[in-house]
């Protein structure tokens, strides 16, 4: 995805602006990665902007930032606005004139115009980007809900710093990088680092929450909750033929506006997700290209020879019937630990996952030209359910007998019980020995004064917990989608690949999400039905109809029973975070803990081989 950088300062000085013209300089040569087709700079009195043009499509793209219209208001960011259509449509009844032709950053722009920022939350699709009014002198930020687009920002003695990349903040040198930020270092440590999703690893730089809007004047630097997925009444008594026939519309129109025509790469598993939205790209390809070069490509990964996992091939089977090239990747090589000191490559913020060196290497290794890769994301959170939640909501509204009476005529007809997440099961399982074990207790390798600075207990607690949310009949799911996916999306960008390639998930379109959380969990969300029905005819019976899969096996733990790698205690880590980890209770730990315990007595160690590498290095990726 494109970069952009921009420094804006309200009262400049001659001083101050040739400091900003360095400054910009090297902000510029920080996300020039990004984009590979272009890069332009703009200064105008007291504001000045970096662009790095990553070309993809489908839609039209400004082959220059900023945008304007009028001279007066400038558009600097990246925008993939969804129902295009639809928008033009609905500008050229308020008196526009607008040709389909007309890239993204104009349709903003136009919008605003005509409706205000405040309607800015009627936008779907995947944005973040800055509005800078010249006359007025005020600067607006604003991203959107799936995070798939990073906004970083740094406000210093009236001056604003921002950017879609680490990198270029670090760059512009506003700050200290050793300067951490010590809550974002306790939610590390507690297994939620972005629990805060403002808070970043540096203390004077913020990451703009997604649905929020950041506005930069004379007033200071404020920010606001703009958009939230909607919350509204469930579809309780629409045909079942008509529900499959919306969801087969709106899906394929989720694949449709993030496919371009180039070359595009999918990351494809054996499971109903990415298969899903394999499948709906090779029918829109087919459509659109009658020579039958489909310019569509997949990978899938394993980690053979730790184990032979069904999933690859099936995968390949799969796309080998769609007429698909796919790649197989090995990554069992990559051990423990690999990548999180990479010295004047570390990545831009630590990663809490024992392998941080997978991405880098499957991105690396995946053979194409694709600047789009699909992937399945957002299945699991969009289309599954518990169905309690909803009973509850049900008997409130209709009684008790009209929420019995669904459950007994999914179990009739499906001769099983819905997933109703009231705890019962696993309770009696539990009880009798045979349940999953009961919730891991705070680490006790934390530090007393340092559990007291930052009530490590009680914020353990809470991030312990399911996601919980606001919405009356889809609470799980609702709050996996806010809490889970902006970080998940946020770290396949460019900022820690390392490479000019763009992640889109068409299960995270607004549209369709708006749609599913209407649905009542029962039937549609039980064994994900939904999908499953919508999907018959167009994707095989050994995956339409599998049931959902975790990994076979822990790689970790194959890593030490292969005798690849043992957990131990580099002694560098011991030079940081005095204070904060008891490191000899870390050591002891993590030479006896097994399965998650293991994972949990791992995150110090992480945390400690990358300050330790900026801390030598002085520099990231």
């Amino acid at each position: 995805m494109s970069g952009f950088a921009g420094i804006v300062r309200l009262e400049p000085t001659q001083e101050s602006l040739e400091a900003d013209r360095k400054a910009i300089a090297r902000m510029a040569e920080a996300i020039a990665f990004r984009g590979p087709d272009a890069r332009h700079h703009f200064v105008q009195n007291g504001a000045t902007f970096a662009f790095s043009l990553l070309t993809t499509g489908p839609a039209p793209q400004a082959p220059s930032q900023p945008v304007t219209l009028d001279g007066e208001t400038f558009f600097l960011g990246e925008a993939r606005l969804d129902g295009r259509q639809e928008l033009i449509e609905k500008l050229t009844q308020h008196g526009d004139e607008i040709s389909p032709s007309r890239c993204d950053e104009e349709l903003v722009l136009r919008f605003v115009k005509r409706f205000g920022v405040d309607a800015l939350p009627e936008l779907d699709g995947d944005f973040s980007f800055v509005l800078w009014n010249s006359r007025e002198r005020k600067l607006l930020g604003f991203r959107d809900l799936t995070g798939a687009r990073p906004f970083f920002y740094s406000h210093k003695n009236g001056q604003l710093a921002f950017s879609n990349s680490l990198q270029a903040l670090l760059a512009a040198g506003t700050f200290k990088l050793h300067n951490y930020d010590l809550e974002f270092i306790a939610n590390f440590l507690l297994g939620e680092p972005h629990y805060n999703p403002e808070r970043t690893i540096y203390a004077e730089v913020r990451r703009l929450a997604v649905g929020h809007r950041l506005e930069f004047s004379n007033a200071g630097v404020s920010t606001r909750p703009i958009a939230a997925y909607p919350i509204e009444e469930p579809l309780l008594r629409v045909p079942d033929n008509e529900v499959l026939e919306e969801f087969r519309r709106l899906f394929a129109q989720a694949v449709r506006d993030r496919l371009p025509e180039s070359e595009t790469a999918i990351l494809l598993s054996g499971g109903l997700d990415s298969t899903s939205v394999t499948a709906a790209a090779v029918a829109l390809r087919k459509k659109q290209n009658t020579r039958g070069n489909l310019r569509l490509s997949a990978f899938t990964l394993d980690f053979y020879p730790l184990f032979q996992d069904e999933d690859g091939p099936l995968a390949q089977d799969f796309a080998a019937s769609l007429a698909l090239p796919c790649q197989m990747i090995h990554q069992a090589h990559i051990l423990p630990l690999e990548g999180a000191d990479q010295g004047p490559a570390t990545l831009p913020e630590p990663y809490d996952c024992p392998y941080p060196g997978l991405q880098s290497f499957y991105v690396s290794q995946f053979h194409t030209d694709s600047r789009v890769l699909l992937t399945g994301d957002g299945g699991d959170e969009t289309l599954r359910a518990q169905a309690g939640p909803f009973v509850r909501h049900v008997a409130s509204r209709s009684g008790m007998a009209h929420a019995s009476s669904l459950v007994v005529r999914y179990v009739l007809s499906r001769r099983r019980w819905p997933a109703l997440g009231a705890g019962l099961r696993t309770g009696f399982l539990r009880l009798v020995g045979k349940g999953p074990a009961p919730p891991p207790a705070l680490p006790s390798w934390i530090e007393p004064a340092f559990e007291r600075q930052f009530a490590a207990r009680k914020r353990f607690s809470e991030i312990s917990r399911w996601p919980s949310s606001a919405h009356p009949y889809h609470p799980w799911s609702y709050g996996k989608l806010v809490r889970f996916i902006p970080p998940l999306m946020e770290g396949q960008d460019a900022m820690f690949s390392g490479r000019p390639v763009e992640a889109r998930a068409p299960f995270l379109d607004r549209r369709l999400i708006r749609f599913l959380f209407r649905l009542p969990p029962i039937p549609w969300y039980m064994e994900k039905e939904l999908l499953r029905r919508a999907q018959r005819g167009i994707l095989p019976d050994k995956i339409r109809l599998q049931p959902k899969m975790p990994l076979q096996y822990d790689p970790l733990q194959l890593h030490i029973a292969a005798g690849k790698w043992s957990p131990g205690l580099p002694d560098s880590c011991q030079d940081v975070l005095q204070g904060t980890i008891d490191w000899p209770r870390v050591r002891q730990l993590l030479t006896t803990a097994t399965g998650y315990e293991l994972y949990i007595h791992l995150r110090p160690v992480l945390l400690a081989l990358w300050l330790n590498s900026v801390e030598k290095h002085g520099v990231i990726q």
